[in-house]
């Protein structure tokens, strides 16, 4: 029976920290060095991930090619075949596979289908010859990204070749329902080639991007034999018996259709590794309720935002509602207590209660907790101006001057603000700009109201540190008496079903009203999302997860 050993390994790199990644490289390779024939890491794991206009500096290409160097050289020590993504200048910069083993880069595979989201073809130039890896009996293909799916890649190439395993590397951003395409995508690939496919993803957080690692190996019969960890770093090692992916074939070789294949040129290497190893059945970690993994990514993103960037702690506003108390338990489990403040700054419209479970939630979650008033300030600047009337205006000066105390605060102490505004607000434009939505990082800018409730319950299951009555309470920013956020917006279910159609289906305003809601809300809500524009034009960014970020997909003009 022939038998090949892969090891999959997701990591979490530091975008330029090229010693580091290199040494955690280097570190998980030992581990998995003598039970594996060939090791797999993700996409830019030696890099991090994106460099962007890094890329325009010469010090970065210097310091990326000494590290692959290294790299090479160290594998001197090894006996396993590592392959690994990075940037590579090859003639030209690409987004590469590099396949190296006892001191020689064999190969290097070349990204052809380039990322759109990252503005990939700023920087990189487009591969244009697949790679064939003849393993002992294996014949291995080697992609990146999206090249065995999309129309101009490599998929035709490597069924025309039948391989045995595909390896793709990949930078895969995490969204609610990325990890099932993702999935979907493989076992397809999986029965088309009647082979093994293994994907291999990132993990980590970088500015408005979270990857959540949950590497997998598709077996021929499309099922799912090895998954790693979601949002964690992880490795394991999977046998793959060629006698099962040789049956598959065999059981299909009449079904199976020739497609053309135009490129006549490909970039073939021959590999043996004779060591007799172990068998290893990989291991299949459990998957995530929706709140679940969501919450999951926003605690990752804001963890590696924070470390990442070399801040201390984080400060923010606590108000007694539900965005602030999940945004400050998102920080508590991402940081830990002692590098959480949660500020109090009431009004002369806060109410006791608000007060009260603004207090419960920071002693529940054991944070530093300041209080500063805004009553007389907030008196001396009307004052000061003379205005009589009380409107907007007043409202938006309360919010502005809790931005300043906040800001005065992370000045003085070196501290992160958090911005605790949700997507529902941040796409009507319900916040006020220099005000709530002000801040160094914005946690949950992503996630929609009602999820933000689902969000709460989840963590309250864990540890029931949010009151009770901030989950049952009717949202209100308590700018002014008796003040609800309904007053201006339909109800957070009406409105999120609204947004959901319109900014992640892309559904046109008829198609809304036809679903049953009524025609002025749908307009009015459309119409605040295009005005809104300017203000989430300079509010702070923060993770990705839907598919529809108006943070890091959307791009529109200022109306």
């Amino acid at each position: 029976m022939d038998k090949l050993n892969i090891a999959l390994i997701q990591i979490n790199p530091t975008l330029g920290n090229f010693d580091y990644n290199l040494n955690k490289v280097l570190e998980v390779w030992r581990q998995v060095d003598g039970h594996s024939h060939i090791v797999i890491f993700p996409e830019f794991a030696l890099s991090g991930f994106f460099p962007a206009d890094l890329f325009f500096e010469t010090d970065f290409l210097v310091n990326l090619k000494q590290t692959i160097q290294r790299l090479v050289k160290a594998s001197e020590n090894f006996n396993s075949t590592i392959i690994i993504g990075t940037p590579y200048f090859d003639r030209g910069l690409f987004n590469s596979a590099l396949i190296v083993k006892k001191g020689t880069i064999l190969a290097g595979y070349h990204k052809r289908c380039l990322d759109e989201a990252f503005n990939e073809g700023r920087y990189f130039q487009p591969g244009v010859k697949p790679l064939v890896i003849n393993f002992n009996t294996f014949k291995i293909g080697v992609s990146i990204g999206w090249d065995c799916w999309k129309e101009n890649g490599w998929f035709h190439f490597y069924n025309q070749m039948d391989v045995d395993l595909l390896i793709n590397l990949g930078v895969f951003p995490y969204y609610q329902g990325s990890f099932k395409e993702r999935e979907k995508v493989c076992q397809v690939l999986a029965q088309r080639f009647n082979a093994y496919v293994a994907c291999v993803n990132l993990i980590g957080g970088q500015e408005r991007w979270v990857f959540d690692g949950r590497s997998f190996v598709v077996d021929p019969y499309e099922e799912t034999v090895t998954l790693l960890s979601g949002f964690e770093e992880d490795f394991c090692i999977l046998s793959i018996d060629y006698d099962t992916i040789l049956r598959k074939k065999l059981s299909n070789v009449q079904l199976k259709k020739e497609e053309p294949c135009e490129y006549c040129f490909f970039d073939e290497v021959f590999l043996e590794d004779r060591r007799r190893l172990l068998s290893f059945k990989g291991k299949i970690e459990a998957k995530f309720s929706e709140e679940e993994e969501v919450y999951k990514a926003l605690v990752l993103a804001l963890r590696d935002y924070v470390e990442k960037s070399g801040f201390k702690k984080v400060v923010l506003g606590l108000s007694g509602g539900i965005d602030s108390s999940l945004v400050a338990c998102i920080a508590v489990d991402a940081l830990g207590q002692d590098r959480v403040v949660g500020v109090f700054m009431p009004s002369p419209f806060t109410s006791k209660e608000s007060k009260e479970d603004a207090m419960q939630l920071a002693q529940n979650l054991g944070i530093e907790f300041l209080e500063y008033p805004i009553d007389e300030v907030f008196e001396i600047f009307r004052k000061t101006f003379g205005y009589p009337e009380f409107d907007v205006a007043d409202e938006n000066l309360q919010a502005r001057l809790r931005a300043n105390i906040l800001f005065y605060l992370s000045n003085k102490r070196g501290y992160l603000v958090l911005c605790t505004s949700n997507k529902s607000e941040a796409a009507v434009g319900y916040g006020t700009l220099y005000g709530d939505i002000a801040g160094g990082f914005a946690p949950i800018v992503d996630v929609y109201k009602t999820m933000v409730y689902r969000l709460a319950k989840y963590r309250n299951s864990l540890k029931p540190d949010i009151p009770e009555r901030v989950l049952l309470k009717v949202p209100s920013a308590e700018l002014r008496p008796g003040q609800t956020d309904y007053e201006v917006l339909p109800t957070y279910e009406i409105l999120d079903q609204i947004l959901e159609l319109y900014l992640e289906k892309k559904a046109s305003v008829n198609s809304i009203i036809e679903k049953g809601f009524e025609k002025s809300v749908v307009e009015k809500v459309l119409s605040m999302v295009k005005k809104a524009e300017f203000k989430r034009k300079q509010a702070p960014f923060g993770p990705k997860v839907t598919k529809t970020s108006m943070v890091a997909d959307r791009i529109y003009p200022v109306f």
